[in-house]
C-alpha cells in the first residue's frame, strides 16, 4: 500500500516538473504555441516568410518578412494558421509574454535567445502583453 501510494505521489512530482520546464508544444483552444527546440525549428523554417516581434531593450520591433522594422507596433495583422515568432533578443532580461484577451497561452519565462511560435487558429483580436514589462504590448488582429 505504501509502495503503491509512493510511486503515485513520484509520478505526480514527475508530472508537474515535466510540465513546467520542458520546451513545450501546446494547443490552447485553436491556438498553436511552439516554444523551445520546435520553436526555433518552425522560426528557422519560416525566415523570410513570417513576422516576428523582436524583444530587446523593453520593446517590441516588428520584423516583416521583407526584414522592414517598425519599432513599438500599435498593431499586428496575421492570417488564421500563419505563424508569428516571438524572439528575445536581449542579452541578460528575460519576458514573460501572454495573451490577455483570453489567458489562453503564456510564455511563462522566455530566455535571452529564446524563440516561440504562435499560431491562432481563428479570427480575432488578441492583447499581447509582457508580464514582467507592462509597456511592452501590442495588439494582434487575426484574419482568415
Amino acid at each position: 500500500m505504501i509502495r503503491i501510494l509512493l510511486a503515485s505521489l513520484f509520478f505526480l512530482l514527475f508530472s508537474v516538473v515535466t510540465a513546467l520546464f520542458l520546451p513545450i508544444e501546446s494547443h490552447a483552444g485553436e491556438t498553436v504555441v511552439l516554444e523551445g527546440d520546435k520553436g526555433k525549428a518552425k522560426y528557422e523554417e519560416s525566415k523570410g516568410q513570417s513576422q516576428t516581434l523582436k524583444q530587446l531593450d523593453k520593446v517590441f520591433t516588428l520584423i516583416s518578412p521583407d526584414g522592414s522594422e517598425q519599432d513599438k507596433p500599435k498593431e499586428i495583422t496575421v492570417k488564421v494558421g500563419e505563424y508569428l515568432f516571438i524572439t528575445n533578443n536581449e542579452d541578460k532580461i528575460v519576458h514573460n509574454v501572454y495573451d490577455q484577451s483570453d489567458n489562453s497561452w503564456v510564455l511563462k519565462k522566455q530566455e535571452p535567445g529564446g524563440v516561440a511560435g504562435i499560431a491562432f487558429g481563428e479570427p480575432g483580436e488578441h492583447k499581447l502583453r509582457c508580464a514582467i514589462h507592462p509597456k511592452m504590448k501590442v495588439k494582434v488582429k487575426v484574419v482568415p
